[in-house]
């Protein structure tokens, strides 16, 4: 079952990466889809398994996670080293999305941008740091004007 679960959670992440690589400056997905929806349900999903097998005693009592040894018990468990997964898949789309937004904004070339993006979702913060590294070359548009505001006897 643990197997299942992770297979659906990969699918599902996997899904919503390729449709960022290809639609990065469509507000629906870069600032809803990736950076909301996908990473809140991944995020529900971890949350109930940690609930199950840490702080309701659904699984073994493992030893202190604090140590590397404590952390290897932890992950022994399928289920938690799923959710421990999950966990990286769902904070590695929200940084994605982020990175989407601000490279389409500063009008970088859509190769360096998939670079970034790909890069992050394989190996999460050296695609971040790609991204950090590269992103100063492309200078972000001046922001738009505020627009002005009504005064009082504006109709």
């Amino acid at each position: 079952m643990a197997d299942a679960y992770f297979r659906l959670t990969n699918t599902v992440a996997f899904a919503a990466w390729i449709v960022l690589l290809l639609l990065p400056g469509q507000r629906r997905v870069s600032g809803w889809l990736c950076a909301w929806v996908v990473p809140a349900l991944l995020a529900a999903s971890y949350a109930a398994i940690i609930a199950t097998k840490l702080l309701l005693g659904g699984g073994e009592q493992s030893g202190d996670i604090m140590t590397m040894d404590g952390l290897r018990q932890a992950f022994a468990d399928d289920w938690v080293f799923a959710a421990a997964w999950t966990h990286y898949l769902a904070f590695d789309m929200v940084v994605g999305a982020g990175i989407a937004r601000d490279a389409v904004r500063r009008g970088m070339p859509w190769w360096l941008r998939t670079a970034c993006l790909v890069g992050t979702f394989l190996l999460g913060p050296a695609g971040f740091l790609l991204h950090v590294a590269t992103r100063s070359l492309f200078p972000a548009p001046p922001a738009a004007a505020a627009e002005p505001q009504p005064t009082v006897g504006d109709a």
